[in-house]
Formats: structure tokens, sequence, C-alpha cells
């Protein structure tokens, strides 16, 4: 498998172009926040946690802060892109069209989408739950 590189530094792989650098680089930077996110979790959730009752009031505590609320959702935003932009990337791999990996970009996109705002919507109504 050759790569080759056109005059405007376009690379290609067997005719057709390869994820760009700067996907890279977003899927390099949202791996390194996933570090963080994660390791927040499991001090939360593991470490500083007791049982799993009390572990969901502490959650649903936490949400009804505006600081762990925007936390949880940049987390979900971030764990979608980097999962989907990885699918993607192994399917562009797997040498399809140009034709087909635009409708993998738009599914993927559709997926995304979706995914972050059914999660954002959940995250907003438990942060709502009164607990008995």
């Amino acid at each position: 498998m050759s790569t080759e590189e056109n005059g405007s530094g376009t690379r290609y792989k067997h005719g057709q172009r390869t994820t760009g650098s700067i996907q890279w680089l977003f899927q390099a930077a949202s791996g390194v926040f996933i570090i963080f996110f994660l390791a927040v979790h499991l001090y939360v959730a593991h470490i500083n946690g007791g049982s799993p009752i009390e572990l969901f009031d502490t959650v649903v505590g936490n949400l009804r802060n505006p600081w762990w609320l925007a936390f949880f959702l940049a987390f979900l935003w971030i764990v979608t892109y980097h999962g989907l932009n990885g699918v993607k990337g192994v399917i562009y791999e797997m040498g399809i069209t140009a034709k087909t990996r635009k409708l993998v970009s738009w599914g993927i996109i559709a997926l995304f989408t979706v995914s972050v705002i059914y999660g954002t919507l959940l995250s907003l109504v438990v942060a709502q739950m009164t607990i008995p």
C-alpha cells in the first residue's frame, strides 16, 4: 500500500484522500481529554464512592451543580466524538469508494448528533430528578 502526495500536500491512498491531519489532531486531543475525564470519573465513582445507592445520590446531586453538569456534558460530547471518529477511520481504512465515504461521513454525523442530543437531554432530566 503506497501513499502518494500531490502538489497541494493532500495525501492519497489508492487514489482516495485519507483522514487529514486536523482530524488526527482532534482525535489525539480528545484522547488526552478522555484520560483526564476518566481519572476524575474513577475517583468520584469508585475511589471516593460508597454503596451504589449513595453513588446514585451523589451523581444526581453533582448534576445539579452547573460545573459538574458542564463537566459531564463535555465528557459525553468528547467521548462520542472520539469513538465515532475512530469508527469512521476504521471504515475508511477498508478501502471504500469516495461515494461510500461520503455516506459513512453523513451517517457518522447523524449518529453523533442524535447521540449527543439524547445524552444531553437525559442529563438535564436526571439533573432535575427528585430523590426520595
